[in-house]
């Protein structure tokens, strides 16, 4: 990183993050403290406001008026949002995937004549397979009063829709959380009509309206939301090579191996219970379920149900 990058980057830290050490300044960038003190100096003979707390509890902080104008994007840069912008098509956040033209437009416009054909090419040779599910249409606005709601801790009114019974129902909903799970962007929430934690798929969301009520969440939700999520322990029998192949996937994050023979046997420690599962019917060969017992039980029934329908 050059040292006027680096300058900038100092910038944006303090202003984000507000009061940092030099130390800590340093292992975000990756350089040393003597590189910091160097620049911090530079920055404060061309006026920037930066403030020096002296002392055990010293640090840096930026005036927080102080703002800077919009500063010219590298080639690299701009490369790297539009990945980003891509990604966010694909996951169809609200909002992204209608306005993708218009951004990648604005982020092509910015770069130089001679870089604008490469990056054409490297586009045309990039994709993106991400989606398990094919959500429809976003209702307008949801994006922005999912964002405000989680900001401002209000409830919101939504009209839900239920494929299962085809009905939709009216409700106040206090959001606690915006997550995205294989193709789907989901609002959790308590549930006021239903007086429980509910799980809404956005595009069935039909009409959503900020409420000026605050949030209200029961307590043994927020004690539960608040605890790490429980790892249930997994042995399993994995031939050598597959395990090669695996060992680097979400649901192996946690593992060690506790036999070493023609097979590993390998204890895994995950939260993602149906990943296990569709591990193991997915490549009999190379998997076997050692442990707990219950998971043994609930394959051999997915295979005896199974063998029962295609026989």
């Amino acid at each position: 990183m050059k040292k006027i990058e680096r300058m900038n980057a100092i910038i944006y830290i303090l202003k984000e993050k507000g009061k940092l050490t030099a130390k800590e300044i340093a292992k975000l960038l990756d350089v040393s403290e003597r590189t910091i003190y160097r620049d911090i100096d530079a920055l404060s003979q061309i006026k920037v406001p930066l403030i020096t707390y002296e002392g055990h509890q010293g640090g840096y902080e930026i005036d927080p008026n102080y703002f800077i104008p919009s500063i010219k994007l590298t080639e690299a840069e701009i490369t790297n949002f539009i990945i980003l912008l891509t990604l966010g098509k694909e996951l169809k956040v609200p909002g992204v995937h209608r306005d993708y033209e218009a951004l990648r437009l604005k982020l092509l416009n910015a770069i130089t004549q001679d870089g604008s054909p490469k990056l054409n090419r490297f586009l045309d040779k990039f994709k993106v397979y991400i989606n398990r599910i094919n959500p429809g249409d976003y209702v307008e606005h949801i994006m922005e009063t999912i964002i405000k709601s989680l900001e401002e801790e209000k409830k919101v009114k939504l009209t839900y829709y239920t494929p299962l019974k085809d009905t939709l129902t009216e409700r106040e909903v206090s959001p606690y959380r915006f997550t995205f799970d294989e193709g789907g962007w989901y609002l959790i929430g308590y549930c006021h009509l239903r007086e429980d934690k509910r799980t809404f798929r956005l595009d069935r969301i039909k009409s959503i309206e900020l409420l000026h009520s605050n949030c209200y969440f029961p307590i043994d939700m927020v004690s539960f939301e608040n605890e790490s999520k429980s790892k249930s322990s997994y042995h399993l029998q994995i031939d050598r090579s597959f395990y090669e192949i695996i060992k680097h996937n979400d649901y192996m994050e946690d593992n060690k191996i506790i036999e070493d023979s023609e097979f590993f046997t390998v204890e895994i420690c995950t939260d993602y219970e149906d990943s296990i599962i569709e591990l193991a019917l997915k490549n009999p060969t190379s998997v076997k379920v050692l442990e707990p017992q219950s998971i043994c039980e609930h394959l051999k029934k997915i295979v005896k149900d199974l063998s029962q329908i295609y026989t």
